[in-house]
Formats: C-alpha cells, structure tokens, sequence
C-alpha cells in the first residue's frame, strides 16, 4: 500500500489505488505530524445567535488525498488539500478565522 503514494500515471493515482487514512501525509507548517486536530466554533444566525463547537480532525478526515497541510498564517488557519503535493495540485482550501479557533493539538507520533 506505501507503494500506491508514490506509483502515479499522468499525473494522478492509478484508479485502482485510492489513499486511506493511514496514507495521508500530514504536515504542520511543512513538517510531517502523525496528526492534527482543532477544536473551533461557528456562529449561526438564525432566529439567536447560537455557536456550536466543531473538530477538525486531519487523520480521520474524508476527504481523499494525498496530504493535508496545515498553517497558521496572519488571522486565518489554513487547511491546504493536496491530491498532489509533488505537482502543487490542490483539491481545496480551507480557512479558519483564528478567533474561532479554542484548540489545536498536534502529535507528532502515533500513540
């Protein structure tokens, strides 16, 4: 399975092959962590206003791909998806606004 990261055919993963958690690379500022997880709240606006606690959780996250590269920069928490990391293909983005955010917990090896 280590072998299905790094076997690619123009330009993505042969189709067979599709990355699993274990897989996933997944990096602090561009240093590799076993895992990383943030505790934030949003604020909905319906009839109160009401916040409801939310996990990032890098390793057991759905999305498939190959790394999940997390940074803080100025006021925002971005969460970078790479399909591949090697070619700067990104899937998507995701911004955190830093004053949401109540925890960060980051591991550096597997428990």
């Amino acid at each position: 399975m280590m072998a299905a990261r790094y076997c690619y055919l123009l330009g993505g993963l042969i189709s067979s092959e599709k990355m699993t958690a274990t897989d996933k690379i997944i990096k602090f500022h561009g240093t590799k962590v076993y895992n990383i997880t943030i505790l934030y709240s949003t604020r909905q606006y319906f009839k109160k206003v009401q916040d409801t606690a939310q996990e990032f959780d890098a390793l057991n996250d759905a999305e498939d791909c190959e790394t999940i590269n997390v940074q803080i920069v100025a006021d925002f928490v971005t969460v970078t998806f790479y399909e591949q990391e090697s070619s700067n293909l990104i899937k998507r983005r995701e911004l955190i606004p830093t004053h949401t955010i109540q925890h960060i917990s980051i591991k550096d090896q597997a428990p």
